[in-house]
């Protein structure tokens, strides 16, 4: 394979050299980078057919749905755990780059907190609310391991499915569920619409597929 050098974050300057990476194998680049972009797809085209059936879909500020597709909550699972692994590599990429770093750096123990630190803080600071859904939801839900912050909303509301819809988009957390007072701390936030505002940084040569006929 020819060569090449393949920009990872166009904000910051992040590029991976395929002629000399910082490590070995980066196969996983491909698969992840990839596997958003069906995700983010297969979302748009729902997000299409609740259009093409419902005419009033325009004027829609919230539905809350009890027949929501399946797929859709379990997309946004796999996205959240997709697009941070992914930006983790991104991270790991920078870090190497700027140590002149090779492989055998990974296995370092000096390095272990340095790496966990600068991957973890990337990711908070480029997508914090799919990284807050990652740890509370998709990575296991809240309810099955609570931590010392979680509310009893947030840990209720971690097994449920909170897909709404407001035009033109499905979303999760816009509606917060409340029980003893206490409402759930969750993110709220849409997977195309996060697909698109991330598209100028990390693939500006992807795009997805109109929710209607000329329209963006």
């Amino acid at each position: 394979m020819q060569a090449q050098t393949i920009i990872l974050d166009h904000q910051r300057g992040v590029s991976l050299d395929t002629a000399d990476p910082p490590f070995n194998n980066y196969q996983a680049f491909k698969s992840n980078y990839v596997g958003l972009k069906i995700l983010a797809d297969s979302v748009r085209e729902l997000e299409r057919q609740y259009v093409i059936n419902d005419p009033y879909a325009p004027h829609v500020v919230l539905h809350t749905l009890a027949d929501v597709p399946d797929l859709v909550p379990c997309a946004f699972n796999w996205f959240s755990v997709t697009l941070v692994n992914y930006l983790r590599l991104v991270a790991l990429v920078e870090l190497m780059t700027l140590n002149t770093w090779k492989s055998d750096a990974l296995a370092d123990p000096s390095n272990r907190q340095t790496i966990r630190n600068h991957c973890t803080d990337y990711v908070r600071t480029a997508v914090p609310d799919i990284c807050h859904w990652r740890n509370k939801v998709a990575a296991h839900f809240a309810a099955t391991d609570p931590f010392r912050d979680d509310n009893l909303g947030t840990l209720e509301q971690s097994i449920m499915n909170p897909v709404s819809y407001r035009y033109p988009h499905y979303y999760v957390g816009l509606l917060q569920w409340n029980t003893a007072g206490e409402t759930s701390q969750l993110p709220s936030w849409a997977l195309t619409k996060v697909y698109e505002d991330l598209s100028a940084r990390f693939w500006p040569e992807m795009t997805l597929r109109p929710v209607s006929d000329g329209a963006s």
